[in-house]
């Protein structure tokens, strides 16, 4: 009986300031698996596999498109925000090799990176039934905060935003009040909220009460509009995991996406089964993309029947939410294409 199980091994090192991850996902029997029922029954819809790589926030995924198939596509995914160099060759072992080079960008939390696409994949080693497929990924991540010159020492510490956190509490040239729903006042700036926010920003270009009494009343908890004008003058939240959910609210009400973002990255952490359904409809309410996904992809990882089994899915109001859910896992039983291909191979 064939080998029915692909591999991913990871090693970690550090140098200086940045992390390297060397990752190797095989995928065996590879020229087999493309001939299978499973790949070659007609889909028209992409086919995806998506493994966690133990030990790291990286989530790795492979596509293939086609009826046949004919593309083979490659993406990443990171729990935290980095900003990372990305080496990546696929092989098989004989004759077929590719690299692909992504040089340092700044990376999204939880969303999919492409990184590469590879068409004729069934090509590749004709005629080789039991060879493997490799796919070596190199991450490098930086954990520098500043770079510092050579032998030049670093004697200015930036610390324009402490400044500006200071203004919070220094209320000698404010202008403007910012009222919680609890009658709590923080006092503010209206060119700072302004410039950070177009709905703050609205709210002092038109006629309205607030620019008449420069008293802004709100609805948000006392906590919640303290953290977001900690963000506004500082592009800090370092109570995000306090209340995420109440936060991210704030977040796209008032159009900060830099808070938002953190906002999906805290919810994201504590996603469990239990509150998945909850966090696809909190994710849907405030337009939060990327939290949406990476709550989907977290269901499609093997845990799409303990979801429909919780209270949450019971009592689950959205439309829009149960579509994307039969769509993305009820209507395709192949969730992981690799792991149902290999299971063909191995009955065989």
């Amino acid at each position: 009986m064939a080998d029915n199980r692909y591999t991913i091994k990871v090693e970690k090192s550090t140098e200086d300031e940045t992390d390297i991850y060397d990752i190797t996902w095989t995928i065996p029997n590879f020229k087999q698996i493309l001939e299978t029922n499973v790949m070659t029954k007609g889909y028209r819809i992409p086919r995806y596999t998506v493994v966690e790589v133990p030990g790291t926030s990286f989530k790795l995924k492979v596509g293939f498109f086609g009826v046949t198939p004919e593309l083979m596509e490659v993406y990443y995914l990171t729990t935290t925000s980095y900003f990372i160099k990305l080496s990546l060759n696929v092989r098989d072992q004989q004759s077929f090799t590719r690299d692909f080079f992504v040089e340092y960008q700044a990376v999204q939390a939880n969303e999919w990176q492409h990184s590469a696409a590879l068409d004729n994949i069934r090509d590749i080693d004709r005629g080789r039934y039991n060879r493997p497929l490799l796919i070596y990924l190199k991450f490098t991540v930086s954990q520098a905060i500043r770079v510092v010159c050579h032998n030049i020492p670093l004697l200015h510490t930036p610390q324009l935003s402490e400044d500006f956190g200071t203004l919070l509490t220094d209320t000698g040239y404010s202008d403007v009040t910012m009222k919680s729903g609890e009658g709590i006042e923080f006092r503010a700036h209206k060119a700072v909220l302004a410039v950070r926010s177009k709905v703050m920003r609205a709210q002092f270009e038109h006629n309205t009460n607030e620019i008449i009494t420069y008293v802004v009343d709100t609805l948000w908890e006392t906590e919640v509009l303290r953290d977001v004008l900690t963000f506004v003058y500082t592009d800090k939240a370092p109570r995000v995991d306090d209340a995420p959910d109440k936060l991210l609210a704030a977040a796209d009400y008032y159009q900060l996406m830099g808070l938002k973002s953190l906002c999906e990255e805290a919810l994201y952490k504590r996603l469990t089964v239990e509150n998945a359904v909850e966090t696809l409809q909190l994710a849907e309410l405030h337009s939060a993309n990327s939290l949406m996904q990476s709550t989907l992809a977290f269901i499609k990882n093997g845990r799409a029947k303990l979801v429909t089994e919780t209270e949450g899915w019971a009592n689950i109001q959205s439309v829009a939410i149960v579509k994307r859910m039969y769509n993305l896992i009820v209507a395709d039983d192949t969730n992981d294409i690799l792991a149902v291909a290999l299971n063909e191979i191995g009955l065989k």
